[in-house]
């Protein structure tokens, strides 16, 4: 079976050949072949280079499966990871996951990634929350937020960026570029 490992740090002082080394072993014991795509980035953006390249691959059925170190090496937001899982599975793409020792070319093996993913979620908007929370305490004890005065900020700063920000609230990137595409065409 041919499958795609996918490895990503979000840093570059950040440690990449430990997962790629145990996925290399993991498809090497399953006797998987496998094409490697690795980045470094941040898991909030789905738009990383190798990872788009190699969902292009898989939209072409080029492979069976897809193998990563962690869930949470796809990506961070629980629901564009669910979707993905979803389109996956349609395309009869098993997803093997080494930490969480996840299979899902089986039932239990679905359940238990749906379950960690909901998990993973709830933990990062637990962290929000009480980033949220810590903030408004220090706020109220009369602790000044934010960037300290300096030279930077002596002059004043444009509003379009903020208003732009505003209008597009809510929306995704791939929506944004379709609404401006839109706008162009038309």
């Amino acid at each position: 079976m041919k499958v795609a490992i996918y490895c990503r740090v979000s840093t570059e002082g950040q440690e990449l050949n430990q997962q790629i080394e145990a996925c290399k072993k993991y498809c090497e014991f399953k006797q998987f072949t496998y094409e490697l795509f690795s980045d470094i980035g941040s898991g909030k953006n789905m738009n990383r280079q190798n990872f788009q390249l190699m969902l292009h691959k898989i939209r072409l059925r080029e492979y069976q499966g897809l193998v990563v170190f962690r869930f949470d090496r796809i990506g961070r937001n629980a629901r564009e990871v669910v979707t993905l899982f979803e389109e996956f599975e349609n395309k009869g793409v098993n997803i093997y996951s080494l930490n969480e020792n996840i299979d899902t070319s089986n039932p239990v093996g679905k359940a238990v990634r749906d379950i960690i993913v909901r998990l993973a979620q709830l933990e990062r908007e637990n962290i929000s929350e009480a980033t949220k929370q810590r903030l408004q305490a220090l706020k109220n004890l009369g602790k000044t937020l934010g960037r300290p005065t300096g030279s930077k900020d002596k002059k004043t700063r444009r509003k379009s960026g903020y208003h732009l920000r505003y209008a597009n609230k809510g929306e995704s990137k791939i929506q944004q570029e379709k609404r401006l595409e839109n706008k162009i065409t038309n």
